[in-house]
């Protein structure tokens, strides 16, 4: 069996063999649903070939950047895993996932994420990580949302973006914003107004997406292109639509919602992503609810989605679950380096002192910091103590700095814990929105 980077002329190979694991005859092509995946100049992906030189099975790799206040970080995602019926049972996409690791390694990546969670991948090393809250909505709560969102705009609620603001480039960046709005005569506290979304509010959306603190990086081309793929709606045959709040003319925020459409669906239907003020999302959820009339909406929001899950906490049921797919550490120390910028806008006085080098375990890390032994984290350890924790928001039962206390293994000494304290867990952009994989 060969196992190396799928050429270009092989693409419409590997999306026939996707399609026939994944699709049925209602679906589009998995070519038209990860345009990304399935191109030959931005794909990464591996395929195994037998003796005749056909492609039996195939991985998909596709790199990205995330986000995450003053820090990027290089990402590459894996899906649309697949292996031909006879071609099973022989190891082929473990070879594939050890084609990717060594790909990923030598393009200097961060982290890989990886949409399954089946024991291929637990046993090279990815884990469950993070902490999301699903919020379950309903039509008969649209009215008490929207007025929510009416009271919180009007007492200042809204911080100019969904992501709670990590650190000095947070800011700027609301600074940025609050500028250009004020540049084109919008007033803060005016009425909005919900509607569908059309093509030329996309330079619009593009800069509510480029606000937040914590995200994808999405270009306008990306976020059209992503938008019009629908790859995880389409999944689980759910159709996009695509809302604005706009205040004065000026949209203040967007809502990309997976909606039912023809097909039956296979799953609830949720909000993929938004950007904007938090009670403008709200509006539009509202408004989504109302138009388009699902019996149900699912909302996950993540850690930095603070502002938005303060309002829907009030009105909506919600559990807390895992972030969708498991995650793989290449190098600790390199990613730690990478979140540097982020921890010193976050705590400048404790960053600067925290230091990290590669560790004794594989895939390990040993933090240092004055007047303590060094700390050995092993490869699990690091991801909980990055991503892992309760979420928490202000107020509740275990107090809101519980929500930046760091997940350590049993044993560690205080001392650590109160060094790691404001530092961890790292906030983190869904793997189920548009950049989904």
């Amino acid at each position: 069996m060969n196992v190396r980077l799928v050429k270009p002329d092989e693409m419409t190979e590997a999306a026939t063999l996707a399609d026939s694991i994944f699709r049925d005859g209602e679906q589009v092509s998995m070519a038209a649903g990860f345009p990304y995946l399935f191109s030959a100049v931005t794909s990464s992906s591996f395929g195994a070939y037998g003796e005749d030189g056909r492609m039996t099975a195939f991985m998909g790799l596709l790199p990205s950047a995330v986000r995450i206040g003053a820090s990027e970080l290089n990402v590459f995602s894996v899906g649309a895993v697949c292996t031909a019926p006879e071609a099973r049972g022989h190891g082929v996409a473990g070879q594939l996932l050890d084609a990717v690791k060594d790909q990923v390694a030598e393009s200097d990546g961060d982290l890989i994420l990886v949409s399954g969670t089946r024991s291929l991948y637990t046993r090279a090393g990815c884990r469950e990580f993070g902490t999301i809250r699903r919020y379950t909505l309903t039509p008969e709560m649209a009215p008490a949302l929207r007025e929510a969102a009416a009271e919180a705009a009007q007492a200042g609620v809204s911080d100019g973006g969904t992501a709670s603001q990590t650190g000095a480039d947070a800011s700027a960046r609301a600074a940025s914003q609050a500028g250009v709005g004020a540049s084109r005569g919008t007033d803060a506290a005016g009425p909005l107004r919900c509607r569908e979304w059309t093509r030329s509010d996309l330079p619009a959306l593009a800069k509510l997406a480029a606000s937040r603190e914590v995200a994808f990086e999405q270009s306008q081309w990306d976020l059209a292109m992503l938008i019009d793929a629908q790859a995880y709606a389409r999944c689980v045959k759910l159709g996009h639509r695509v809302y604005v709040a706009e205040r004065g003319g000026v949209p203040a925020a967007f809502l990309v919602a997976a909606l039912p459409g023809g097909l039956r669906p296979k799953m609830t239907p949720f909000a993929i992503e938004w950007a904007g003020e938090p009670s403008a999302v709200a509006a539009l959820l509202a408004h989504a609810l109302e138009t388009a009339a699902p019996e149900k909406l699912d909302v996950l929001a993540s850690r930095h989605d603070a502002g938005l899950a303060a309002l829907l906490q009030k009105h909506a049921p919600h559990a807390d679950e895992r972030i969708l797919g498991t995650v793989y550490v290449p190098d600790a120390a390199r990613l730690f380096h990478r979140l540097k910028p982020y921890l010193a806008a976050l705590q400048p006085e404790k960053a600067a002192l925290l230091k990290a080098c590669t560790g004794a375990a594989e895939r390990g890390i040993r933090l240092s910091y004055p007047g303590l032994d060094d700390l050995e984290l092993d490869a699990d350890a690091w991801i909980a103590l990055l991503f892992d924790g309760p979420f928490l928001l202000p107020g509740e039962e275990a107090g809101a700095e519980a929500n930046a206390a760091p997940v350590l293994p049993e044993g560690t000494p205080a001392q650590w814990r109160e060094a790691l304290t404001d530092l961890f867990p790292v906030p983190f952009p869904s793997t189920s929105g548009l950049n989904y994989i």
